[in-house]
């Protein structure tokens, strides 16, 4: 009877933990978690017949499969006590930052990059989960600095943010670079530092950009092909424009699609092309919406915390997630040079999958209802409540 009585204590503990997560961040992550599945079993057929896969729906399968993965880690990330959430990302970080640096060097070479671990069943790219839990730890090392004003956090954070560019643009990873600078740029701002130093790492960034177009020729051809397209690469950028163009305001339908089946990638860096043109242009801007509304109610959730550490790390998170979006649709846009930048949630890849479900896990534990948590409660249903 003790073991049943414990049983059943944990599970409404469990439930009342569950109540008290935002269900609007929730119903979002069920969304996308949704949508990469449908999207994905759009682009799969095309991109199986290109790398003469007999299976049609292959990349689909395994999307469903990754998304299942995505769930449990987003569900246990949201799990974690804040205290708990600092621990895990900084472990994850240690082992992430090391690998990163490692696939570098041994690790298989795909389209002129080493950013992957291959394992024969499946690959593990460890920058996507570098990204969300080395975010946290700059908001950790930010927000000490906030409450202790001779604690050098933000060195500290700047100096985690060299370390993790200098292995990410060894693989090279410019764009997963750009995008934590990205995100560090304004979460140290929100920290309080002097404008001096802002405008200073703005001149320092405006270096760097020049530093990996003069000795990056990769990078150097993505975007001279964007800014005179030509080429293999500005081939790609043309078709996925040719997709959303034809795909008009309501699409050719689910299965209909003509020009994905000459877009490299379709699944992945170019699937937002790709569902624009089967399933129109209303769906690629309610997709483009749904984005929109995660960086609100993050945003603004986010404002509304009184702990340092956990207003910075959800604000970073969100950046990360939202920011990582803007880039793939800009790129699929023609709006900036192409970079092989998945969508969250969307894309099909099990690593990015993994990354973007723990951000959004830690998300909706730095987010939820708990007593003392917030400034003022908004609405009234959303802070006490559940306490």
């Amino acid at each position: 009877m003790n073991a049943v009585a414990a049983l059943s204590e944990r599970g409404r503990a469990a439930l009342e933990r569950v109540r008290s997560y935002d269900r609007t961040l929730l119903a979002i992550a069920a969304a996308l978690f949704a949508l990469g599945i449908l999207f994905s079993m759009a682009a799969s057929p095309a991109a199986t017949a290109r790398i003469r896969i007999e299976e049609a729906f292959y990349f689909a399968g395994r999307q469903a499969a990754y998304a299942a993965v995505g769930v449990v880690v987003m569900l246990a990330a949201a799990a974690l006590e804040p205290r708990q959430l600092r621990r895990a990302a900084t472990i994850i970080a240690l082992i992430a930052l090391p690998l990163c640096a490692l696939a570098a060097w041994i690790g298989p070479e795909v389209k002129g990059a080493q950013r992957w671990f291959d394992f024969g069943l499946f690959s593990l790219q460890p920058s996507e989960l570098l990204k969300p839990s080395l975010v946290v730890v700059w908001a950790w090392m930010m927000g000490e600095a906030m409450k202790q004003p001779g604690f050098p956090g933000r060195l500290i954070s700047m100096g985690l943010f060299a370390l993790a560019a200098a292995a990410l643009l060894t693989q090279p990873d410019i764009g997963q670079t750009a995008l934590l600078a990205l995100v560090l740029g304004p979460m140290l701002v929100l920290s309080g530092m002097a404008l001096r130093w802002v405008l200073g790492g703005a001149v320092a960034a405006a270096a760097g950009a020049w530093a990996v177009y003069a000795f990056y020729p990769h990078a150097r051809a993505r975007v001279d092909a964007f800014l005179n397209p030509d080429g293999e690469v500005g081939y790609q950028v043309g078709r996925a424009l040719d997709a959303i163009a034809a795909g008009g305001a309501f699409g050719r339908g689910p299965g209909e699609g003509v020009i994905k089946r000459s877009l490299p990638d379709a699944h992945a860096d170019f699937v937002y092309a790709v569902a624009a043109e089967e399933f129109g242009l209303l769906a690629s801007l309610g997709l483009i919406l749904l984005f929109g509304a995660l960086a609100f109610r993050g945003l603004s959730r986010a404002s509304r915390l009184n702990e340092p550490f956990e207003q910075l790390a959800s604000a970073g998170l969100v950046t990360l997630l939202v920011g990582q979006a803007a880039i793939h649709i800009a790129v699929n846009l023609s709006l900036l040079p192409a970079k092989g930048m998945t969508l969250p949630f969307i894309s099909f890849g099990g690593s990015s999958m993994i990354g973007s479900a723990l951000a959004l896990g830690f998300c909706l534990s730095l987010l939820r209802n708990r007593p003392g948590a917030y400034l003022y409660p908004g609405r009234a249903r959303e802070v006490g409540s559940h306490g």
